[in-house]
This record gives structure tokens, C-alpha cells and sequence, in this order.
């Protein structure tokens, strides 16, 4: 593999970690919110 293709293939696996970690942090504020209004609800 050449030294452009293993840059490349860096690259993408970077760009697929920081897609993850925002998919995980918008299903960890979504938890939060949900669980804020069903407190809310209940007081």
C-alpha cells in the first residue's frame, strides 16, 4: 500500500470515529432531555 493510500484510508477511519462519537452524543442528550421531561412531568 502506498504511503497516499494509507493516508487516505486514515482519513476515512478519522471522519468515521468523529461520526460515532457525534451519534453517541446526540443519543446521550436525547436520553438526558427525555429523562429532564419525564421528571418534570411526574413533580
Amino acid at each position: 500500500m502506498t504511503p497516499a493510500e494509507e493516508a487516505a484510508m486514515l482519513r476515512r477511519r478519522r471522519a468515521r470515529n468523529w461520526a460515532v462519537m457525534a451519534a453517541l452524543l446526540g443519543l446521550v442528550v436525547l436520553f438526558y432531555l427525555i429523562a429532564i421531561a419525564r421528571m418534570s412531568q411526574t413533580g
